[in-house]
């Protein structure tokens, strides 16, 4: 073989392994309020670290099945409604509908309202580029187990969490279970993986330092002090919540405040207080 060949061989070698140094280098995250509507795109990463990442994405007819073979997926509906499966059982989902994905369990949807279908989507651990899969099954969705649609059945997975639909606006008039009189607070959903906790402050919440947090504020106002940082943040805003000493979230004015709190790892109960 020619040298010029070995050359461009080594070359195309070394700009490889520096994208994949760099793709896997752990970014520092720095406190940030992320406005959703002011998004452009149809798909773009929010936040990432190794544990988790949190996506936004827009979807204008459907979501082609797929699946994810290492990462659960937890996915907030923003705007749109849409009809489909999760594994094994038809769902419709509308605004406000949460969505619980195990890794290894199929997804598939048909947009049916006129605007597009907003999703704010966390995933624990962060998944790479060949973490989704998609299921070509043609128009017609049969149930979305992955093992139905392969010759050879995918290895059984021992998920510690099961495939739901949570309407959040059921919640809205019922009291939380944990918490205290400054604020309460319940799981969605968890797994060793990470957690999606629903938070309602009445004053304040402080959580440990532990790990970074990713917050999406549904309804009211809030200061959120990130070490010598204070932020302001109010409903449809992402907030970035890296790790530090300090980290506080008050409500501002009357309006209650409540938010989505996205973990990874897992928040245990002791890392919340007030």
């Amino acid at each position: 073989m020619d040298v010029r060949w070995w050359i461009w061989i080594g070359v195309a070698v070394f700009i490889a392994i520096v994208g994949y140094i760099w793709l896997n280098t752990p970014q520092e995250l720095k406190p940030a309020v992320l406005s959703v509507e002011s998004i452009s795109e149809s798909r773009i990463t929010l936040a990432r670290t190794p544990a988790g990442k949190l996506e936004y994405r827009k979807f204008l007819t459907r979501v082609v099945p797929y699946f994810r073979e290492g990462a659960h997926e937890f996915s907030y509906v923003l705007q749109g409604r849409a009809v489909g499966f999760l594994k094994n059982r038809d769902i419709e989902i509308q605004p406000g509908a949460f969505l619980v994905i195990p890794r290894r369990t199929a997804l598939g949807l048909r947009i049916t309202s006129p605007e597009p279908l907003e999703i704010l989507s966390f995933y624990a651990p962060a998944p790479n580029g060949l973490d989704e899969v998609q299921v070509l099954i043609g128009d017609v969705f049969p149930p979305g187990d992955p093992s139905s649609l392969r010759p050879q059945p995918l290895p059984i997975d021992e998920s510690d969490i099961k495939p739901q639909v949570v309407h959040v606006a059921t919640l809205e008039n019922k009291e939380l279970p944990k918490g205290s009189s400054l604020f309460e607070w319940t799981y969605l959903a968890k797994s060793a993986a990470g957690s999606v906790a629903l938070v309602r402050v009445a004053e304040r919440v402080q959580l440990k330092e532990r790990s970074p947090h990713f917050l999406y504020i549904r309804q009211g106002q809030g200061r959120i002090i990130v070490g010598d940082q204070i932020l302001e943040a109010t409903a449809g805003q992402v907030v970035i919540l890296p790790n530090a000493p300090t980290r506080i979230i008050e409500r501002v004015g009357d309006e209650r405040l409540e938010f989505l709190l996205f973990s990874a790892p897992a928040l245990r109960e002791k890392d919340i207080s007030n």
